[in-house]
C-alpha cells in the first residue's frame, strides 16, 4: 500500500509544483482586490488638531471638520471632569460605509476611535439624539479618557507596561457604558439618559417583577435585552447615583477604582465613598424605581388600559419584528431574531394558523406588499467588501411557492415601498448624514431622487397613500426629534402633520384603507403608543394606552390594528381594537415635569468653542495632508502585554506591537519562555493588508516537543525537544469564504537535548527550505446560545515542499500533506454531533523525530492553541506521545447542553454562560512508512489498522466570560485507551502521576475541535 505511494512521489511532487505556480500567478498577477478594514481606493486624508488626528475619506470632509470642532469643544470638559488627559493625540477614523449606527473606542495599542457617520433610525435605542456626531463623539471619547485613566499605585506599572495598564478596563460593562452615556446626555440636549426606550425597558422589568440582578445588567447573556442591558441599566443607574449622591462622589469613586491595586473590587471602593456596597445601592435604586413606576401605573390606569390579543406568541427567546398585513388581510409577514438560530422572515396565515419560513439569514425590519398581494419588498443589511449597507429584495409568490430576488447591490437602499406599480420602488437612499427619498426602476435600474440632498436630514419608513397622491415618512429635525411628514408623491411640499411639543419620536406611519388618516407610533406622552392623525394634520388622537410600549402599526382593517407590543421578555405581535374616543395616556405631566424623578434629572451643559478656536480649526483644515500610515501610531510601541499559558507545560512571554490607524500595516513581536525545556525564544510578524492579496513575513525562535524517543544503547529513551529558528514570507487571498495562503519558509532545526554525536546524526537537522500552500474553508454556524459550532463544516488543508533547489539540506527533502475535515450536525436544541477526520503524510526523507505529533488534549481558542495541522489530540495519552512521519485521527463527539445559567457573581469579573457535556471517541495512530514493530506492521493493507489506538471518555464543558469581556471555554474530563492499551501502559498522567492504562485526566482550556 505504501510502496504505491512512494512510487507516486515524483508525480505528486511535480503536481504540487504546478499547483504552486498556478497559485503564484493568481495571487500576484491578477487584479488586486480590497483586503483591509477600510477601503484603500478612497482618497484618505489626515488632519491634526491640538488633541486629535482625524483620518477620513475626502468625500466627507465637511463631517470631518464638524467632528474636529466638536472634539476640541468636549476635550477640556471631559478631561477636566475625569481628571485625566490622554498622552499624545487620539487617532480618529471617520467613515461612512455602514448603515448600522455605531462607534468603537480602544486604548490598545493606542487611543483610537472609529466613528460611523450614519445616524440611527427612529426605532433604534440610539434614536434620542439632537446631534448624532456630537452624541457619538462624546460617548466614545469618554470611553478613551475613562478607560485610559490611571493613578496612585498604578503609575509605575504604566511606565513599565505602557497602555496595558488600564485598571478601569476591568470595570463591569454597565459601569463603563453607563458613564459614557452619562456624558453623552449631559453634554448634549438629548442622549440615552433622556430617552424613552431605556425607560420603557426598566419600567416593564419593574412592573412585571423581572428586574435583573446586577450581574445580569452586564449584558453578557443572550436573553432579552441581551448586550443592550449594559447600556439600558448602566445609564439609568449611573444617573440615579449622580442625582441621589452627587457627581462629586461618583467621580471620587471612579478615581478610587483606577488608583487602587485591588482590581475589580468596586464594592470595596463603593463602601469607602458611599458607605454602602454596590449591591446595596442597586437595591436602593430598585426600591426608588418601584415607587416611581407604581405611581405612573396608577396615573396611566385612570384611563382604561388598552386590551390586546396576542396574534403571534414568541418562541423561546424570540423577538418578533415588522408585522405587515397583506392587502386581503389574510396573511401577515414578519421577521424573527433569536439567539438560537439565524434570523428569519416568516409568513402567518390567519385562516390555517400556519407559519411558513420564507427566508433564513436575512434580518429585515420593514416590509411592503404589492396591491395584489403577489409580491413583497424588504430591505436588509449585508456586508459588501468594506461596507455594511442596506439593499432591497423582492419576494414573488406563485401559489404555495415563492422566489426571492435581490434588486439592488450596495446602493444603501432601505425601507422599500411599491410606488404606483410593481416596477417602481420608493425607498430611502442613505448617505453621509443625508437621507433622500428616491424611486428605483426595476426595468432600467435607474434611480430618480424625489428630495434634495439637504445636509443632516434623516428619513425613514415612507408609505404611499392608497390614491398615490402623497407620501408619509418619519423625518428627523434638530430640537424636535423624529416627526411624521407628508410629501406630495413627487417629493415636494413637505409638511409636518403633528403639532406635538418637545423632542419626540414618531415612527412607522401607515395609511388607513381610504387614505384619510395615518396611524403611527409615538412616545410624546412618555410611553410609546399608537396615534392617529388626518392626512391634513388634523384630529390627532391616541388610539392606545399601555403600561409598556406599542410600536410598528400595520395597515388598519376594520376596527382593529396589529402592531408590535413590548413586555419584559421583548417583543410579540398583538392586535388592539381601536377606541371610538381618544385613549390619551395620562403620563404627559409626569414625563414633562420630571422633577420628582431623581434618576431623570439631567442638566444640559452648554459647550462652546471660542471664535478664535473655530478659526484655528478652519486654518488647520487648510493644512490637510494625504493619509500617511508610517508614523508614531505604527512604529512606536505603546504597550507591553504579558502572556501566560498553562497546560502540560508553562509558557510565559511579553509582547508588543503597533498598527496604523487604518490597520493596513500591522506588526507584533515579543519574547517567550517555555518551562519544560527552559527555552527563551521570540517572534516578530509584519502584515500588509491594504490590498489583496495580503502580504507579510514572520521570524520565530521556538522549541518543539517530540515526546519520548527511544535511541537505544546507553542513551535509551529521551524526551526529545528541537530548537527551531524560522523565517516565512507569505501572501494570502480569499474568495467567497475560501482562503488560500502561499508562503516561502526557511527553518533551521537543531537538538535542544544533550545527545551523543551518533544519536544526533540519526536525526534530520539543519535547514528545511521551500514552499507551503494552505487552504481553509468554514461555513459552520455558531449562535449566541450555541454550545458548539453546528450546521456546517470546516476544512483545512496544507501542502509543503522542501528541496535542495530551494535551499534545504541534502537529507531534508520532503513533501508533506496534512488535512483536517470537520462536520457539525445539529440535532436541534443545540445538541450536536461533531465529527473530525484528520491526517498527514510525508514523502521523501524520513525524520526520525517525526513530523506529526499525536496525543494529549490541547484545546483551540482563548488561552489555548489555535489548532495545528501537525498536531493530533488523541485524548487518553500524554501530549505528543507519538511523533512520526504519518498520522491519522478520527474523532467523534456527542455534545449535550445541560444548563444555561447566564449569570455572574455579582460585580466580580466572572460570568457563566452555559454548561454542557460530551461523550467522545478518538481513533488514531502515528507511524513511519513501512511501520516498525513498535507501532504495527503496515506492510500489508490488511494490517493497517491493527495498532490504531481507540480512546473513549467524557468531558464536562463550561463557557465563561472573565474580565467582563474575555470568552473562555474550559474542559474537565476523563479519557482512557480501550484498544491497544499495551502500547501506552508504561506512560504516566502528567497531572495525577497515575498510570495511563487506568485513564487520564483531561483539564484544558479551549474546545476540543
Amino acid at each position: 500500500m505504501f510502496e504505491y505511494f512512494m512510487d507516486m512521489r515524483k508525480i505528486f511532487k511535480l503536481y504540487l509544483v504546478v499547483v504552486v505556480l498556478i497559485l503564484l500567478s493568481v495571487l500576484f498577477f491578477s487584479s488586486p482586490s480590497i483586503a483591509g478594514i477600510f477601503d484603500p481606493t478612497l482618497s484618505w486624508q489626515s488632519v491634526q488638531t491640538e488633541h486629535f488626528k482625524i483620518n477620513y475619506p475626502k468625500s466627507i470632509e465637511q463631517i470631518a471638520k464638524q467632528s474636529a470642532i466638536i472634539l476640541e469643544e468636549i476635550y477640556p470638559e471631559i478631561t477636566k471632569k475625569w481628571s485625566f488627559e490622554p498622552w499624545g493625540r487620539t487617532e480618529v477614523v471617520l467613515i461612512d460605509s455602514h448603515d448600522d449606527s455605531n462607534g468603537i473606542a480602544s486604548v490598545l495599542p493606542y487611543n483610537w476611535m472609529i466613528i460611523y457617520a450614519g445616524p440611527p433610525d427612529p426605532e433604534s435605542s440610539l434614536a434620542h439624539y439632537d446631534d448624532w456626531l456630537r452624541t457619538l463623539l462624546t460617548h466614545e471619547f469618554t470611553h478613551i479618557v475613562q478607560i485610559d485613566a490611571y493613578g496612585g499605585l498604578w503609575t509605575p506599572f504604566r511606565y513599565l507596561l505602557g497602555k496595558t495598564t488600564a485598571p478601569s478596563g476591568l470595570n463591569p460593562i454597565w459601569l463603563r457604558e453607563g458613564l459614557a452615556q452619562y456624558d453623552e446626555t449631559i453634554y448634549t440636549k438629548a442622549g440615552r439618559g433622556r430617552g424613552t426606550y431605556s425607560d420603557m425597558v426598566v419600567r416593564s422589568a419593574v412592573l412585571e417583577k423581572k428586574f435583573p440582578k446586577i450581574d445580569q445588567a452586564d449584558g453578557l447573556g443572550y436573553r432579552h435585552p441581551g448586550s443592550a442591558a449594559a447600556y439600558i441599566y448602566g445609564v439609568r443607574f449611573v444617573h440615579w447615583l449622580v442625582d441621589a449622591y452627587g457627581e462629586d462622589n461618583f467621580l471620587k469613586w471612579d478615581k478610587q477604582i483606577r488608583s487602587s491595586l485591588l482590581l475589580t473590587m468596586i464594592n470595596h471602593h463603593a463602601k469607602r465613598i458611599y458607605g454602602k456596597s454596590v449591591y446595596d445601592l442597586w437595591y436602593e435604586w430598585y426600591a426608588f424605581l418601584k415607587h416611581r413606576y407604581l405611581i405612573q401605573r396608577d396615573e396611566l390606569s385612570k384611563n382604561p388600559i388598552s386590551a390586546y390579543q396576542t396574534i403571534i406568541e414568541q418562541g423561546k427567546d424570540e423577538q418578533l419584528n415588522a408585522p405587515t398585513l397583506s392587502p386581503d388581510a389574510k396573511k401577515l409577514v414578519y421577521s424573527v431574531q433569536t439567539p438560537h438560530q439565524s434570523s428569519e422572515i416568516r409568513l402567518y396565515d390567519f385562516e390555517t394558523k400556519k407559519i411558513k419560513m420564507l427566508k433564513r439569514g436575512h434580518k429585515a425590519n420593514y416590509f411592503s406588499w404589492s396591491a395584489d398581494g403577489t409580491q413583497l419588498l424588504y430591505s436588509t443589511m449585508r456586508r459588501l467588501k468594506h461596507r455594511f449597507v442596506s439593499d432591497i429584495y423582492a419576494i414573488k409568490f406563485d401559489g404555495e411557492s415563492h422566489e426571492i430576488k435581490r434588486l439592488t447591490f450596495g446602493m444603501r437602499a432601505k425601507d422599500p415601498e411599491f410606488y404606483h406599480d410593481t416596477d417602481h420602488v420608493l425607498f430611502v437612499k442613505s448617505g453621509a448624514m443625508i437621507d433622500r427619498l428616491a424611486v428605483f426602476d426595476r426595468k432600467t435600474r435607474k434611480v430618480t431622487y424625489l428630495t434634495s440632498d439637504e445636509d443632516y436630514t434623516q428619513l425613514a419608513y415612507p408609505r404611499l397613500s392608497p390614491d398615490g397622491k402623497y407620501i408619509v415618512a418619519s423625518k428627523w429635525q434638530a430640537d424636535k426629534g423624529w416627526r411624521i411628514y407628508r410629501y406630495n408623491s413627487d417629493g415636494k411640499m413637505p409638511m409636518a402633520l403633528s403639532s406635538a411639543k418637545g423632542r419626540i419620536i414618531q415612527s412607522r406611519p401607515m395609511w388607513n384603507a381610504d387614505g384619510q388618516y395615518i396611524v403611527f407610533s409615538s412616545d410624546q406622552n412618555g410611553v410609546n403608543n399608537l396615534y392617529r392623525i388626518s392626512y391634513k394634520g388634523e384630529n390627532e388622537k391616541a388610539l392606545t394606552n399601555t403600561l409598556t410600549g406599542i410600536f410598528q402599526p400595520t395597515r388598519p382593517y376594520g376596527s382593529s390594528i396589529i402592531g408590535r407590543r413590548y413586555h419584559s421578555g421583548g417583543y410579540e405581535i398583538a392586535r388592539w381594537v381601536m377606541p371610538k374616543k381618544s385613549a390619551t395616556p395620562m403620563l404627559a405631566q409626569l414625563h414633562h415635569n420630571r422633577s420628582e424623578s431623581r434618576d431623570a434629572i439631567i442638566d444640559y451643559k452648554q459647550l462652546t468653542l471660542s471664535k478664535q478656536d473655530q478659526e484655528k480649526i478652519d486654518h488647520v483644515f487648510e493644512d490637510t495632508k494625504s493619509y500617511r500610515p508610517f508614523g508614531k501610531s505604527l512604529l512606536l510601541p505603546r504597550f507591553i502585554a504579558p502572556m501566560f499559558i498553562f497546560g502540560d507545560t508553562m509558557f510565559m512571554g511579553l509582547n508588543t506591537g503597533g498598527m496604523d490607524p487604518l490597520r493596513w500595516h500591522t506588526w507584533i513581536g515579543g519574547v517567550q519562555y517555555r518551562s519544560d525545556i527552559s527555552h527563551i525564544g521570540g517572534s516578530f510578524q509584519y502584515t500588509y493588508s491594504q490590498f489583496r492579496p495580503r502580504f507579510g513575513f514572520r521570524v520565530m525562535d521556538y522549541a518543539v516537543d517530540f515526546g519520548n524517543r527511544n535511541f537505544g544503547g546507553s542513551t535509551g529513551i529521551v524526551h526529545l525537544y528541537e530548537h527551531r529558528r524560522a523565517a516565512t514570507v507569505f501572501a494570502s487571498q480569499s474568495f467567497k469564504g475560501h482562503g488560500f495562503t502561499l508562503s516561502y519558509f526557511l527553518e533551521h532545526h537543531k537538538v535542544k537535548n544533550n545527545l551523543t554525536a551518533a544519536n544526533r546524526n540519526l536525526l534530520n537537522l539543519g535547514y528545511f527550505t521551500g514552499f507551503r500552500l494552505r487552504y481553509g474553508y468554514n461555513n459552520a454556524r455558531r449562535y449566541a446560545a450555541s454550545i458548539s459550532s453546528e450546521k456546517g463544516r470546516s476544512i483545512k488543508l496544507s501542502t509543503s515542499i522542501s528541496n535542495e533547489v530551494f535551499g534545504s539540506g541534502a537529507r531534508n527533502e520532503q513533501i508533506i500533506f496534512a488535512g483536517d475535515w470537520r462536520e457539525y450536525i445539529s440535532l436541534g436544541h443545540h445538541y450536536v454531533v461533531a465529527l473530525r477526520g484528520a491526517g498527514g503524510i510525508t514523502w521523501g526523507d524520513t525524520l526520525v523525530q517525526g513530523t506529526f505529533g499525536m496525543g494529549g488534549d490541547l484545546g483551540e481558542g482563548t488561552l489555548a492553541s489555535s489548532g495545528s495541522l501537525h498536531y493530533f489530540p488523541l485524548r487518553g495519552i500524554p501530549l505528543s506521545t507519538f511523533s512520526a512521519t504519518r498520522a491519522m485521527l478520527f474523532s467523534s463527539e456527542f455534545r449535550i447542553p445541560i444548563v444555561s445559567p447566564q449569570r455572574g457573581l455579582g460585580t466580580m469579573p466572572f460570568f457563566l454562560k452555559s454548561v454542557s457535556a460530551a461523550v467522545f471517541a478518538d481513533y488514531g495512530n502515528a507511524w513511519y512508512a513501512h511501520c516498525s514493530s513498535t507501532s504495527g506492521s503496515c506492510d500489508r493493507a490488511s494490517d493497517f489498522f491493527d495498532h490504531f489506538l481507540l480512546s473513549v471518555g467524557a468531558e464536562l464543558k463550561g463557557d465563561f466570560i472573565v474580565g467582563h469581556g474575555l470568552p473562555i471555554h474550559g474542559r474537565l474530563g476523563y479519557g482512557i485507551v480501550v484498544l491497544n492499551r499495551d502500547r501506552v501502559s508504561a506512560l504516566a498522567d502528567p497531572i495525577t502521576g497515575g498510570n495511563v492504562k487506568y485513564g487520564m485526566l483531561i483539564l484544558s482550556f479551549g474546545s476540543s475541535f
